[in-house]
């Protein structure tokens, strides 16, 4: 019998105007910002971040680890026409990484815009050679949909976005999976 670690234990809760200096100081990070949007390539300043963080949401929440504040997650671009919104995931301090907790949170928000949010499809997008997104995506369940070619200039050459996707129906049959249950608080 193969046992699993226990996911990390962490809170997702709605951000505070505290977060908003600490994500500034992520964002002027580039191990961080590397994979992110092209907007997140230039300086992010403290109006940007407070814009993004703590503007108006559909589902837009902070990631507490270890009793600090690491990062923000949440449902984007919701269309209530076809039940669809976009997931995203920013891990910003570096040593609450390659723990799971990527995992952990991405788990914890799909369970959410399922089961709460009423969601039929959620989608998400990474650039190909983000590793950490890849994995983080595959073991929440997504399958991946297509690539769009040459999107980003990152690191001297142009690189793929990978789109992904997980359906109601697929997260139904995983949810019932012991280790891929996570925690919302």
């Amino acid at each position: 019998m193969t046992t699993h670690p226990a996911p990390p234990s962490f809170n997702l809760r709605a951000p505070r105007y505290d977060d908003v200096g600490i994500y500034t100081a992520f964002m002027a990070d580039p191990q961080v910002t590397i994979w992110l949007e092209d907007r997140c390539q230039r300086p992010v300043h403290f109006h940007h971040a407070l814009a993004f963080v703590l503007g108006e949401a559909w589902c837009r929440l902070a990631i507490e680890y270890q009793g600090r504040f690491v990062g923000i997650t949440g449902l984007e671009d919701y269309d209530p026409c076809n039940g669809v919104a976009r997931f995203f995931i920013v891990i910003g301090d570096r040593d609450a990484s390659n723990r799971g907790l990527g995992t952990a949170v991405a788990r914890a928000l799909v369970s959410k815009g399922f089961r709460d949010l009423g969601l039929r499809k959620i989608v998400s997008n990474y650039f190909a050679p983000n590793v950490a997104s890849k994995v983080i995506h595959a073991r929440a369940g997504f399958s991946e949909e297509g690539v769009q070619r040459q999107v980003g200039w990152r690191r001297g050459e142009w690189v793929d976005h990978v789109l992904v996707s997980i359906l109601r129906e697929e997260w139904q049959g995983l949810a019932a999976s012991p280790s891929l249950s996570g925690t919302l608080s």
